[in-house]
Formats: structure tokens, sequence, C-alpha cells
């Protein structure tokens, strides 16, 4: 007896529930504690180096060896420039996270992280030609909170385009460039006195 052709029924998909809001905000906040970790000890590691290039460098002074103590100066001076863009950048995320702990409900969203993508899109311009792993994670969260920012521009009807001059976001990384030149100067040896104009030059250097 032959049993009647019958077409194989799929199977039904299991069900996927959607990744909720408060989920993608504890990616985001875990991702940029990661990153924001990872400056810290490559900031940590600069001042160690930088340290170790001073001591040289007055060595050389002593022995009057002027060529040697003229490159080390200058690696400190590039040093100093790259730890102020990174102690200022790690502080401009902080800032970030603080802000993000304190979006509690989903319609806070335009309000509270226009200013955060910003400051996010700065520091990975200041840090991707000294951290570029670091910058290249922070794109990920900025597209991760912008994606956030146009479910909400949806839901809302709100506009969710952020300004390149927002105010705010300005005034924190001001903030936080001026706090890092101030740390450096009790974390980071001055170069000596006839080597200051090398420190001059590495800041107008791009």
């Amino acid at each position: 007896m032959r049993i009647p052709w019958r077409k194989e029924q799929a199977a039904p998909q299991a069900y996927v529930a959607p990744i909720s809001y408060q989920d993608r905000m504890l990616e985001i906040l875990t991702q940029l504690k990661i990153q924001n970790e990872k400056l810290n000890r490559t900031i940590e590691r600069l001042k160690h180096r930088g340290r170790e290039l001073f001591e040289q460098c007055v060595r050389a002074e002593q022995e009057k060896d002027t060529a040697r103590a003229t490159i080390y100066a200058n690696e400190i001076a590039q040093l100093r420039k790259m730890t102020r863009t990174l102690l200022a950048s790690h502080m401009s995320l902080d800032k970030v996270v603080l802000r993000l702990e304190t979006v509690k409900e989903f319609g806070d969203v335009m309000h509270v992280l226009g200013p955060a993508t910003q400051i996010i899109k700065q520091v990975q311009h200041e840090i991707s030609g000294i951290v570029p792993e670091v910058a290249h994670s922070l794109r990920r969260v900025d597209e991760m909170l912008e994606s956030i920012i146009i479910e909400a521009g949806n839901v809302t009807g709100g506009s969710v385009y952020v300004t390149v001059s927002d105010s705010e976001a300005q005034k924190i990384i001001e903030e936080a460039s001026e706090v890092a030149a101030q740390r450096m100067k009790g974390s980071f040896p001055d170069l000596p006195e006839s080597y200051r104009h090398l420190e001059t030059a590495a800041e107008k250097a791009d």
C-alpha cells in the first residue's frame, strides 16, 4: 500500500525576543568602560616610559651629550602630547558613562544621548593615531547609540540630527582638556628648561 505523498511542514522557527532597550544600553555602557580602561592602561604605560626617558635625558645632560639629550627630550615631548590627549579622552568618556547611566526611560534618549555621541566621535578622532583598536571599538559603540537615537526619533517624531557644534558636548570636551593639562603637571616630568621649546613644537605639529 502506497502512502500518499505529504508535503513536509516547515518546523516552526523559535521565537527570538528583540533585544530590549535596557539590554542595549547595558552593552553600550559595558563596552565604554572596557575601552576606557584600555585608555587608562595606555596612559600609565606612557607615563612610565616618560619617566624613564626623563632620567635618560638628565643623565645625558650631566654627561654633556647634548645630541643624545635632545633625542630623549623630543621623545618626551611627543609622549607628553599623546598622554595629554589620552587623558582628556579618558575623562570625556567618563562623562559619557555618567551621562548614559542617568538615562532611565526610552523617552529621554533624544535629549541625553545626542551630546554623548558627539563626544565619542571626537574621542575617536583624537585617539585614532595613538590607540586605533580602541577608536575602532568606539566607532561600534557610536553606531549602537545612533541606532537607539534613530529608533527613539521614529517613536517620538523628534529630530535625530546632532550638530557637530553641540555646545554641551564641546563644553565637556574643553573641561576635560583643561583638567588633563593640570593633571599632567603632577604626574608627568617636565622637560629640562633648555628643551621646553621642543614641547611647543610638538604641540604645533599634527
